[in-house]
């Protein structure tokens, strides 16, 4: 008589693996299976997998193991290049893959007619197979970088971890030669605005200008706002090598002193920039505000703009802070509007996290000099506040026109933030009790609750702890097709219109706006609906891939500057408590390290999860998230991007 087995349920979904070695299949509609790293088979992160469930655990994600990949994700490992026991292997730089890729001996599959690489050197490696989870996968070299230390081989070793393309096609080069400027006088619905006295303000390092701002007060005591946005839509048509390959990159990728950008430079740095004292082609949002700082009507049109002066930042608060300059009445008078908008947004109950961030500085040859918090000025928030209310319009005047046509909703991009669940809130108010606050909340916590959260931390020693962990507890600002609202924001609707230079989602809101004020509402929303759904997935997808990359470089730059920094001794705050130390971020350069419990040997330290402590056995020490502490930088790998710290004096 044959046994009877239990069939499990299996379940199919795209497997995510994190840096600390185990994974979750992401299944759609339903839990996450977490998977532990002996359970992954052959699979590797990002394959579509079929995996069995094989337990349930009450308030955990469910435990599974992967029975089957029914589709390999297409990937190229960067790695270095090393030979074990006389077989070529490369290792990956991904934390994520735990596996060396085997490269069998032969030329096709050591670089073909290219040399073959050498010991140390990265390289990229093309997956090819791996059926047997009790050997590493095989693959073949298609590209030698060059040796960690080369120049150049960091951010090119970077960009093909992530699949960011550093050059254009040569379809894309040609095309961009191929564009004429045009007479810009002669296009019938692009209004002729070039004696508005309107500038721009950016950092002084860039390159492009996509944003133009004026303001006059009207008779009436009213204001009227313009921003005016650089008309990319105009050079870049809809399924054009140019348009296809910005589609791909979705946005521009900042790493320190360097920009992968997501248009060719002659479009971003010139065509399409607002160059001081150069006509250029613009979309205009006119915004007549009143003291309250409400915005009582709008209109946007295509026009013909040229910017009178490109100031920076800093020349900016200068002239706030007194100093003369012929457009210093329109300055004083920005700023003014501004805290009217401000104050507006915070009355709805915008949030407004201002925490520090470092900034690195890079000499000639990459290698890092100075790392100090970053500084935000009156100026940045002029800025700020003055495209937030061009995005908030915009998105404003089509989720009307949905409203209005309700059978057929006008096809648009939404910014979207949606409110925080519940588990994250609670880990919030749960470290503020600890830290002594006790925040109730009526019903939902909303953006009001963090606003007032802010304000009661805004002078204490934690205050940018606190932030941090309200900012890490809320989701994760999307693209859709669906408007949903901002959250963090408080609107009832957003967009992001004002930086079709670097961001996709921009340049494909122009086209909507100039597209619905020629024929109004589309009679035919379906193809349109989804061409906008998979240009938001993609532009989220990309984005989040950018900001990954972003926090890579900086970390590497960042432990380059520590390396040199070895035995110093430096104040900081306790930002982690793990059962194996304390994270301990350095005041001064806003650079994270670990302090592992070895190094705290004056006791026998206990972990209490709940309250965010280490306590110690013996003397009843109490190490505690948000305490200030003093420590010594003892060893950097920038290898790793690990930073190990020891107590410099007793705490």
């Amino acid at each position: 008589m044959k046994r009877q087995t239990d069939k499990k349920p299996t379940v199919t979904g795209v497997l995510a693996v994190t840096s600390r070695g185990f994974g979750f299949v992401l299944v759609p509609d339903r839990e996450d299976v977490f998977v532990p790293m002996e359970n992954f088979s052959t699979a590797m992160d990002g394959d579509t997998v079929r995996a069995e469930v094989l337990r349930e655990v009450k308030g955990r994600n469910p435990v599974g193991r992967v029975v089957e990949v029914t589709e390999r994700a297409s990937r190229d490992i960067v790695g270095v290049f090393r030979r074990k026991n006389g077989a070529a292997v490369v290792v990956p730089e991904d934390p994520r893959l735990k596996h060396s890729l085997r490269i069998p001996r032969g030329p096709e599959t050591l670089g073909g007619e290219a040399p073959a690489p050498q010991e140390g050197q990265i390289v990229v490696a093309r997956f090819e197979r791996w059926s047997d989870p009790k050997q590493d996968p095989e693959g073949r070299i298609l590209e030698v970088l060059g040796f960690p230390q080369d120049p150049g081989v960091e951010l090119r070793t970077l960009a093909k971890a992530k699949q960011l393309r550093l050059d254009f096609p040569k379809a894309v080069e040609e095309q961009v030669r191929q564009i004429r400027a045009g007479d810009l006088t002669g296009e019938p619905r692009r209004e002729d605005l070039r004696g508005v006295v309107c500038f721009t303000i950016d950092p002084e390092t860039a390159k492009d200008f996509d944003d133009a701002v004026s303001l006059v007060q009207l008779d009436n005591g009213l204001f009227e706002l313009g921003v005016h946005i650089a008309d990319v839509s105009r050079y870049v048509i809809e399924g054009t090598p140019i348009d296809k390959e910005a589609r791909e990159r979705g946005t521009s990728v900042y790493l320190v002193q360097h920009v992968i950008p997501m248009l060719p430079e002659r479009l971003s740095n010139d065509l399409c920039s607002l160059r001081p004292n150069q006509d250029r082609p613009a979309f205009s949002v006119f915004m007549t505000v009143d003291s309250r700082g409400e915005v009582r009507e709008y209109r946007i049109v295509e026009s013909l703009i040229r910017s009178r002066q490109r100031f920076t930042y800093e020349e900016v608060e200068r002239i706030i802070g007194g100093g003369r300059h012929r457009h210093a009445k329109t300055i004083h008078l920005m700023m003014m509007l501004s805290l009217l908008l401000r104050r507006r947004r915070e009355e709805r109950g915008s949030i407004d996290f201002d925490t520090p961030e470092s900034v690195i500085s890079l000499d000639a040859n990459g290698v890092p000099y100075e790392v100090k918090p970053s500084e935000r000025l009156d100026a940045h928030r002029l800025i700020e506040e003055f495209m937030l209310a061009a995005n908030h319009t915009v998105a404003r005047h089509i989720a009307d026109k949905s409203q209005e046509a309700r059978k057929a909703p006008w096809p648009f991009i939404y910014r979207v933030h949606e409110k925080p669940n519940e588990k994250d809130v609670r880990s919030l108010l749960d470290l503020l009790e600890r830290l002594g606050i006790r925040y109730r909340v009526e019903g939902e916590l909303g953006p009001a609750d963090y606003r007032k959260i802010l304000e009661i931390i805004e002078n204490l020693e934690f205050k940018d702890l606190v932030e941090k962990v309200a900012l890490r507890s809320m989701t994760k600002a999307v693209y859709s097709t669906e408007n949903r609202g901002h959250f963090g924001l408080a609107f009832e609707a957003y967009t992001h219109f004002t930086s079709p230079i670097r961001r996709y989602p921009d340049l494909e809101v122009h086209r909507l706006l100039k597209r619905y004020a020629a024929a109004g509402r589309p009679r035919s929303p379906g193809k349109l609906e989804e061409l906008l759904k998979d240009i938001c997935e993609k532009s989220t997808s990309r984005e989040i891939r950018a900001r990954e990359a972003e926090r890579e470089y900086n970390r590497l730059k960042s432990m380059q500057f520590l390396a040199g920094k070895v035995g110093e001794s430096y104040a900081g705050v306790i930002t982690g408590v793990t059962s194996f130390g304390l994270f301990v971020e350095i005041t001064h350069y806003l650079i994270e390290g670990l302090v592992h419990v070895s190094e705290i040997n004056d006791d026998r330290y206990l972990f209490d999860k709940e309250n965010f402590r280490l306590t110690g056995r013996t003397s009843g020490r109490v190490y505690r998230l948000g305490d200030p502490v003093r420590v010594r930088i003892k060893r950097v790998s920038v290898e790793e991007g690990q930073a190990d710290f020891a107590f410099a004096e007793p705490n």
